[in-house]
C-alpha cells in the first residue's frame, strides 16, 4: 500500500476510535458538565431534520447553564405561570369532560382499554392569555396537551409536553424526557398575535429533565429552570427514577 495512503487511513481510524471512546465516556457520566448541555442528536427546522453523529452543539436559539440548587429554589419562588388550574370547574362525569365554548360545546370522552385504542383525558385548566382550555390526553404509549379555543371550540394547538409560556409572553418551551431513546426532547414555539408557530425541535443527547411538570418553570428573570439528570442515570438500579438532580437554566438568544 502506498505509504501516504496508509498514513491517511491510520489517522482516520485513530481519530474515529478516539471520538468513539470520548462519546462512550461522555454517555456513561454520572454528573453533567456545562459542555454536555448543548449537544444534540438532531435538529428539526422548517420540516427539515438534520442528524448529528458526533458531539455537535446547538449554537443558536438558547444558552445553557448549570446552576446550584440554592439558585434554582430561589428562582422557583418567583416562577411565572399563565395557567389557571381551575380543575374543579369542569369535572369529568361518567368519563366525559364537557367544555362550554362560545360557539359550541366540546367534549372529551374516555375510552379505557388494554389495547392501542386506550385514551384517558384530564382537564388541566385554562390559559386566558391564549383564550384556551388545556386538556391532557393519555394514550396507549403517548400523551399530549391540547389547547381548545374558548370562543370557537376548535383545537388551536397540541403539544407533546406541557407548554411553558415565557415571562415576556412571546415564546413557549415544551421539554420532556424520552424514556425510549434516553434523550431530552425540546419543542420551541413563538406566540404571534395569539397564534402559535413552531420554530424548531431539538433532541439533546446527554441529559434528561427530571421531576414533575411543576419542577420546570420560567422565572421573572427571563430564564427557564429545570432539574436534570444524565441520560445514563435517569433510572436507579432498582428501577425507580434518579432523584440526585442537577439544575439547568435556559436563556433564549434574541
Amino acid at each position: 500500500m502506498n505509504p501516504k495512503v496508509y498514513s491517511i487511513l491510520l489517522l482516520f481510524f485513530v481519530t474515529f476510535d478516539v471520538t468513539s471512546q470520548n462519546d462512550s465516556i461522555r454517555a456513561a457520566k454520572k454528573v453533567l458538565d456545562e459542555s454536555d448541555l448543548p449537544i444534540i442528536a438532531y435538529l428539526t427546522e422548517n420540516d427539515s431534520t438534520t442528524y448529528y453523529h458526533e458531539d455537535d452543539s446547538l449554537t443558536k436559539y438558547f444558552r445553557f447553564e448549570l446552576i446550584d440548587e440554592k439558585l434554582y429554589l430561589a428562582k422557583k419562588k418567583k416562577a411565572v405561570s399563565f395557567l389557571t388550574a381551575d380543575t374543579l370547574a369542569h369535572k369529568k362525569t361518567k368519563g366525559i369532560i364537557t367544555l362550554p365554548c362560545q360557539k359550541k360545546t366540546v367534549t372529551f370522552t374516555d375510552l379505557p382499554s388494554e389495547e392501542e385504542t386506550n385514551r384517558i383525558y384530564e382537564y388541566v385548566g385554562q390559559i386566558n392569555l391564549l383564550n384556551a382550555y388545556v386538556v391532557y390526553g393519555m394514550y396507549w404509549e403517548d400523551y399530549d396537551f391540547t389547547l381548545i379555543d374558548k370562543t370557537s371550540g376548535e383545537t388551536t394547538a397540541s403539544f407533546v409536553d406541557y407548554p411553558n409560556i415565557s415571562t415576556d409572553k412571546k415564546t413557549i418551551l415544551c421539554l420532556g424526557a424520552n424514556v425510549y431513546e434516553n434523550t431530552a426532547d425540546l419543542d420551541f414555539f413563538v406566540i404571534d398575535n395569539k397564534k402559535i408557530l413552531q420554530k424548531m425541535n431539538a433532541v439533546f443527547k446527554y441529559w434528561m429533565p427530571a421531576g414533575e411538570i411543576t419542577d420546570m418553570f420560567w422565572s421573572t428573570d427571563g430564564y427557564f429552570y429545570l432539574p436534570v439528570v444524565t441520560t445514563s442515570h435517569y433510572w436507579k438500579p432498582d428501577g425507580s427514577l434518579n432523584d440526585q438532580w442537577q439544575y439547568l437554566r435556559i436563556k433564549p438568544i434574541p
